[in-house]
């Protein structure tokens, strides 16, 4: 079982995803006829067999762009994304089934992810046919039945013939989420699964989301800007500002002992379950920069509240700064 668990499934080296803007723009007083977005810039990390690593960062800061990457909705612009030590890229032309059994997504907004013709039956059928999962229909049938009652939609038989604008937002992404298992994949992203769902139920589905990955020893990157439950789910956590992992590390130990000053930040603007609990807000100052044409220096510097003089100069590479933990920063 442990060197099942050590197995390495996923291994992302050095990938980006920029855009080029064709429409004209003014910089400087000057005529910019093409604009570079860097909304994924550069990032590296692997996953092992039943890992979870948490990718954490405000809005726009490229977490979804990175998800899409992951699983070839996009196809990078540069860097390797490699599964099980193949690549991706050459796995999906080769068997375009077994990359997409081998990598699911879930995607943030539920009521976007079915066709609304379809009834759950065939929702949750196409795949297993497409992917020969049961040898009959009413085989087919009953594996439905029985993963909808173990989540909570029962009884199964009176959700079957729905649509699924006669479902809620939760009893989709609990769908959403099933059909995703059903094929056994061995490396997801779900991205901000439940942001968009009523408070009282996001932990029911957090809570299947993470049995299901444990059972099924799936790798996952769960994307969130939910600090808190991004600390229940993930055993690592990654931390991206503007297309770059600015640390990353074991959960605890970076939210315990977070090191750049971008991750303080977000951590002490964290709200607190506990209302008696002190915290020290770490302010920042500055507009937020935009992914266009960055560089050269550290993307954070015009905003950080410890910038030295090399912090505008050069981006600061990524070091160990304990065991397992690191860093990109030039002030540590």
């Amino acid at each position: 079982m442990e060197k099942a668990k050590e197995q390495l499934v996923l291994e992302v080296k050095d990938v980006k995803q920029w855009y080029t803007q064709k429409l004209t723009a003014k910089k400087n007083g000057k005529t910019i006829h093409k604009q570079t977005v860097k909304a994924v810039d550069g990032v590296s990390f692997s996953l092992k067999k039943g890992e979870i690593l948490g990718v954490i960062g405000e809005s726009g800061c490229g977490k979804s762009t990175l998800g899409r990457v992951l699983v070839h909705l996009e196809n990078c612009t540069a860097g390797e994304i490699r599964l099980f030590g193949e690549s991706a890229e050459e796995m999906l032309k080769k068997d375009p089934l077994r990359f997409r059994r081998t990598c699911q997504m879930v995607f943030q907004n539920p009521f976007d992810t079915f066709d609304p013709r379809y009834t759950l039956k065939r929702i949750m059928e196409e795949p297993m046919k497409l992917h020969h999962i049961g040898s009959s229909e009413a085989e087919r049938m009953q594996i439905i039945l029985d993963i909808l009652e173990q989540s909570g939609l029962h009884p199964a038989q009176d959700y079957i013939d729905r649509h699924p604008h006669e479902l809620s937002g939760g009893q989709l992404q609990r769908i959403s989420i099933l059909r995703s298992m059903l094929l056994n994949p061995a490396f997801m992203v779900a991205d901000e699964p439940v942001s968009m769902l009523d408070v009282s139920i996001r932990a029911d589905i957090i809570g299947m989301l993470l049995q299901l990955a444990r059972e099924k020893e799936t790798a996952m990157v769960f994307i969130s800007h939910d600090i808190a439950t991004t600390r229940y789910i993930s055993d690592r956590v990654a931390v991206m500002y503007l297309g770059r992992i600015v640390e990353m590390g074991e959960t605890d130990e970076v939210l315990h002992n977070p090191l750049h000053p971008y991750t303080r930040v977000l951590i002490s603007n964290c709200a607190s379950l506990d209302p008696n609990e002190e915290r020290n807000v770490i302010e920042v100052t500055g507009e937020p920069p935009t992914p266009i044409d960055n560089g050269p220096g550290c993307y954070f510097a015009p905003r950080c509240f410890c910038p030295i003089e090399k912090c505008a100069q050069e981006y600061p590479g990524m070091v160990e700064a304990a065991p397992g933990h690191f860093v990109a920063c030039h002030c540590l």
